[in-house]
């Protein structure tokens, strides 16, 4: 029996863990990077009124995506629109946990909409780019 994460009965802990592990430490990197103390970045522009903040958003989240989703092909086999569509959520939705945290315990940074808005064109950019990569979702 399956369930939404691309798992069924027959996945040991370890299998499990294994699958996401790459997943989990860019969750961590992302964690760390995005709360290391505000004052420290350079503040960097692009003539269009694009921050090089956003477009870090938009990597960062990119890359969760595309490891989320190796680790539902890696336990699952199959490629589904529903795992690509659910690792972008799970994505987005980490985009916004890490916005919250910037609002209430880092030091020196603060909750940004149009930083919530990369984190998730991000997750969802990657899908299309997948498909194009590797001609399969």
């Amino acid at each position: 029996m399956n369930n939404n994460l691309g798992l069924n009965q027959k996945h040991s802990t370890f299998s499990i863990i294994k699958a996401y592990r790459f997943a989990f430490i860019w969750a961590l990197f992302i964690l760390v990077v995005c709360g290391i103390n505000g004052a420290s970045f350079p503040k960097i522009k692009f003539d269009f009124t694009f921050g090089a903040d956003k477009l870090a958003h938009l990597i960062l989240f990119g890359v969760q995506t595309w490891l989320i989703l190796i680790a539902f092909l890696t336990l699952n086999k199959k490629p589904y629109i529903k795992y690509a569509f659910f690792a972008a959520v799970i994505s987005s939705l980490f985009g916004v946990l890490i916005e919250i945290l910037q609002a209430t315990v880092f030091l020196n940074r603060s909750f940004d909409y149009a930083d919530m808005l990369a984190n998730a064109s991000g997750a969802f950019l990657c899908l299309p780019l997948r498909v194009l990569l590797t001609k399969k979702v």
